[in-house]
């Protein structure tokens, strides 16, 4: 558009130009002083439209940051990924169980297959379950690792193959790292992982996750169900939205009764979000039982 604006706007300067000076000529050649007042009065409008700047469309219009509640969804849907990896490492062990991480077991159809000697685990959903917790799941989670997942040290990497949640698809790979374990707030530390993580929505619409998390998983008591703390920072990327950072301020919390009544949503917490501009966007979560009241 901008060229077709200068284009434009030369012709009509040449047309204005030769006008005036077509009119000039018929009208003062018999008086050159009188034809030198004209000329310059006349080109003078000219001279000066041409100094200003033709109007630009812009090229680069304002993105808006992505909303705090679609990083928040995503955010959820990430942490159900990785306790369906949990609860998949767990699931034949007799001893030194976690109880009770959220037993997937309950989504009808389910077939979860042991490789030992490749230290795999394929999760098949099929053509789609929903678990009791309301959550519908499609396609195959394959989950590599390095040891069982309760030793310090043991690595795990999750693969995605159709894969789909809530119709939420997601494509790529998640890693995490057992930490080990505090003993002062008796959780397990994982360090999660993602780089050109992607999800789709059911609209279509294609997001882009970087993100590095470190994830201390404290177990239940008699009393309480687990918590989840998160900490850390990513980049989030779609069409139409500027590229928005993420930085956790104070520890996102996710609760077990939230996640099995099916909200993964956070319920303590503190979020940053930043746009390319460096325009920012302090998010808050507090809730009263499972529902997110405004900030």
């Amino acid at each position: 558009m901008f060229f077709i604006g200068l284009t434009i706007n030369s012709i009509l300067h040449f047309e204005y130009k030769q006008t005036i000076i077509d009119f000039i000529t018929r009208k003062s050649m018999g008086n050159p002083k009188l034809y030198l007042v004209k000329w310059l009065a006349a080109i003078f409008p000219f001279i000066f439209f041409s100094c200003i700047p033709t109007e630009q469309q812009d090229l680069n219009p304002r993105m808006e940051i992505i909303p705090s509640l679609e990083i928040s969804d995503l955010m959820g849907l990430i942490e159900e990924v990785d306790l369906l990896a949990l609860s998949a490492m767990q699931q034949d062990l007799t001893q030194q169980k976690i109880m009770p991480l959220l037993d997937e077991s309950s989504c009808p159809g389910t077939r979860i297959s042991r490789d030992d000697k490749n230290k795999k685990i394929k999760v098949d959903y099929g053509d789609g379950c929903v678990s009791s917790r309301g959550l519908e799941k499609k396609g195959v989670l394959t989950i590599s690792y390095s040891d069982e997942f309760l030793y310090k040290g043991s690595k795990m990497t999750i693969t995605f193959e159709n894969f789909s949640l809530n119709g939420q698809q997601m494509q790529g790979q998640r890693k995490l790292e057992n930490l080990g374990y505090q003993v002062a707030s008796r959780s397990l530390r994982f360090a999660s992982e993602t780089n050109n993580f992607q999800v789709i929505n059911s609209e279509g619409q294609r997001f882009i996750l970087n993100q590095a998390y470190i994830r201390d998983l404290q177990l239940s008591t008699e009393k309480t169900g687990f918590r989840i703390y998160l900490s850390g920072y990513g980049t989030l990327s779609t069409d139409n939205f500027s590229k928005t950072s993420f930085e956790i301020l104070k520890s996102i919390v996710y609760r077990q009764e939230c996640m099995q009544s099916g909200v993964p949503a956070p319920t303590e917490g503190s979020l940053q979000l930043k746009n390319d501009k460096d325009e920012k966007i302090l998010v808050n979560y507090d809730t009263e039982g499972c529902v997110i009241l405004p900030d």
